[in-house]
């Protein structure tokens, strides 16, 4: 017998030091990484900022005695339509430092409704000439200098030079303008309808009753629940008035009305799950008053939860609540004036272009997935359809662009004849992303234990069976982690979207189905291809757009890819519950 008390302790102070250096140097890792996503969103956020006018005027010699600085406002604080100044005084600051130390003055000027005024200002040792001056819109303001040292010209308040009646940006102000209104406008004009509000409102307090029951409010929703014709009547009717009401078009609550549809719909659904969990109570003879017993006897709460506060969010922000963000959803490109420029036709084009990849993408490449790893036996066949899916992964996106270009565009050959159009784009970029979606789905599925599959044959369950109730939904998970990254891929992407025919600039809405109408209006463009056709414009307003237009694709990605998270993180909870 060997006594254990006897044998040597073995030291765990390496072994102690290395996770210690492995998890400092993690944390490390993760600040330094969120260092530099800080810093690059910095340099995307600041040319956003509109700085105004400023400049120098450099200083007089003996061959120069006099220095001048030039400016012009074209519609700076004009208001075209109904003739008047809308806007605050514009305010320069003139700065200068002498032997007499330095030197600050406040310049203000006024553009007034007469034409052909021009206006002149002096600087010299006595100071500066005039600290008012009057100027026309589309005029001159002319800044003389007699001084022997430069000086500094910087806007602090006002449009600045070269705005438009669209934009009208001031100085320090942020290029993409955003009112939010809560239940009525400027004008006192309520920003719903009594219908879409009734919706929502009614969607809210069914959710929380869900979440917090009440005996008295159950009993009123049993009763409710039986008049199942009526519910649904209710529910279509003012579906249909939120659809082909007044306030039907795009400006005015087109989406809106989508969105109450489905608030409606939701609505007659969580009616329906309450009482068929008040059934089952009633059938295991508890009282209402049981609320854990109620939750449990829901069928699929959490899943009925997420969509109620999904769309309650949505919701909120579209019926109660007015964003008027005309970069987004009014204004296309305008190459005459930067700051009316808007991302509308590419903001659009983005969300059919990824909508369409993934309706496409994600079916074929999880079936895809599941037939390679539950179904396919491991012959020569399948090995090198596993080897090319790898390949395809790593592919530079061009060649995707060529490949839709040669399938989708081309008519002739296998050429589907689709046009320079969305759909094109969007099974393009579906083609692309179908790799990276089929090998996260096969990791996903591979790490689903043997076991679980060995038990459900065990229990008499066929293969397909075992995929669907046992093996996908512990899978899900990875498969929207792998979907994720494909989103994220696809959505930044420009130049398979360029070689499929996505234009520079377009002035219209696209047409997600242009290429089976005769509608003339096929072309399409996404934010990545503005965002490259803006770098090229010279001059400081468009690379603020430029910066405008990276800030909102960062925002769409954000927004995308936190909802695909909360599905994982849905999908992962229910494994673990």
């Amino acid at each position: 017998m060997v006594d254990l008390s006897k044998i040597p302790l073995k030291s765990r102070k390496k072994r102690d030091v290395t996770e210690k250096f492995g998890f400092f140097g993690l944390g490390a890792c993760a600040l330094v990484g969120l260092l530099f996503l800080c810093i690059l969103v910095w340099q995307i956020l600041s040319p956003t900022i509109i700085n105004g006018a400023e400049g120098e005027i450099s200083a007089v010699n003996e061959y120069i005695t006099e220095t001048d600085f030039i400016l012009e406002w074209y519609n700076p604080n004009w208001d075209a339509v109904n003739e008047e100044i809308i806007t605050e005084e514009i305010i320069l600051r003139l700065k200068w430092e002498d032997t007499n130390g330095s030197h600050i003055h406040d310049l203000e000027v006024r553009v007034v409704e007469e034409r052909y005024i021009e206006g002149d200002v002096y600087i010299n040792n006595l100071g500066v000439s005039d600290t008012i001056i009057n100027v026309s819109k589309k005029s001159h303001l002319t800044i003389y200098s007699s001084l022997e040292y430069p000086v500094e010209i910087l806007q602090t308040k006002g449009p600045v030079p070269k705005a438009d009646e669209m934009g009208m940006p001031e100085a320090g102000d942020f290029v993409i303008e955003t009112d939010i209104h809560v239940l009525f406008d400027d004008q006192g004009k309520p920003v719903f309808t009594a219908q879409d509000l009734l919706a929502w409102s009614i969607l809210f307090i069914i959710t929380l009753i869900i979440i917090y029951p009440n005996e008295f409010v159950l009993s009123i929703i049993e009763k409710l629940a039986r008049q199942k014709y009526i519910i649904w009547g209710v529910a279509s009717l003012f579906s249909l008035i939120s659809l082909f009401g007044e306030n039907f078009g795009l400006k005015d609550g087109e989406w809106r009305g989508y969105i109450a549809v489905f608030i409606w719909f939701l609505i007659v659904k969580s009616i329906f799950a309450i009482n068929s969990g008040i059934k089952r109570l009633r059938k295991a003879n508890k009282s209402l008053s049981h609320k854990l017993a109620l939750s449990q006897s829901i069928i699929n709460r959490d899943g009925l939860l997420l969509g109620n506060w999904f769309l309650l969010f949505i919701g909120f922000w579209t019926i109660p609540v007015l964003i008027d963000s005309p970069f987004f959803v009014e204004r296309y490109q305008n190459i005459f004036q930067p700051y009316s420029s808007g991302i509308r036709a590419a903001f659009y084009g983005t969300i059919w272009v990824m909508s369409i990849a993934m309706v496409v993408a994600l079916p074929i490449s999880v079936g895809a997935a599941i037939y390679l790893e539950e179904y396919a036996k491991p012959t020569r066949l399948t090995k090198l359809i596993q080897a090319l899916v790898t390949n395809l992964a790593g592919v530079p996106s061009i060649v995707f662009g060529m490949f839709g270009l040669a399938i989708f565009v081309k008519e002739g050959g296998f050429g589907w004849g689709l046009g320079q159009t969305v759909i094109a784009g969007g099974l393009t970029m579906g083609v692309m992303a179908m790799p990276i979606v089929v090998l996260a789905s096969q990791e996903a599925l591979r790490s689903v234990p043997r076991s679980i599959r060995e038990a459900a044959f065990g229990i008499g369950c066929t293969r397909w069976k075992v995929v669907k109730d046992h093996v996908l939904p512990f899978a899900i998970p990875g498969i929207l982690t792998g979907s994720i990254l494909a989103m994220s891929r696809i959505m930044g992407e420009a130049a398979p979207l360029i070689v499929v025919g996505a234009a520079s600039v377009i002035y219209f809405d696209p047409e997600p189905f242009a290429a089976f109408t005769d509608s003339k209006f096929i072309n399409f463009t996404v934010v990545p291809v503005q965002i490259y056709q803006w770098t090229g414009l010279e001059g400081d307003a468009w690379k603020s757009m430029t910066a405008a237009a990276s800030l909102a694709l960062i925002m769409l990605l954000v927004g995308m890819n936190s909802i695909a998270i909360i599905l994982r993180q849905h999908f992962r909870k229910r494994l673990l519950s």
